[in-house]
């Protein structure tokens, strides 16, 4: 379990599948992660999840803490393994619209770019955003 000043990134359960599924299922999301059509993701999409969760590097379920109400999944963040040889890994965020704008994407992405490189030493952190995903990408050059 990691923690930022605003978030604990833990290991991804089995209890979180719900959470995820309807993270995932939100158009909102859905049309920042995809460029395909919208669609429901069913029973089927679990697979897909705990196949990623198993394969990744680091995959990891990001909980707001500090709120009144008690730690809240707002997300889930992957690092896997784009090229072995060159040490090359793909970052992978995905969070709930209701903490857009809230800053939790640049606090999570700061902290997983600069673990990988101190801790998995990697030589490439490596991404791909939508073009349409303007906040994604102001975030993405910043970095």
């Amino acid at each position: 379990m990691f923690t930022t000043p605003r978030t604990t990134l833990r290991a991804y359960g089995p209890s979180d599948l719900p959470l995820l599924l309807a993270l995932l299922n939100n158009p909102l999301v859905q049309n920042t992660l995809i460029p395909d059509p919208i669609i429901p993701c069913n029973h089927r999409f679990v697979t897909k999840i705990e196949e990623l969760a198993n394969e990744a590097l680091l995959y990891v379920v990001i909980e707001a803490t500090g709120l009144p109400t008690g730690p809240q999944v707002i997300g889930a963040a992957n690092i896997t393994i784009s090229n072995l040889k060159n040490r090359d890994v793909t970052l992978g965020i995905a969070l709930d619209p209701q903490v857009w704008g809230q800053r939790y994407g640049t606090e999570v992405t700061t902290f997983l770019v600069d673990y990988a490189f101190k801790n998995l030493a990697v030589h490439r952190v490596s991404l791909g955003v939508l073009d349409s995903n303007s906040a994604a990408i102001k975030l993405y050059k910043k970095m």
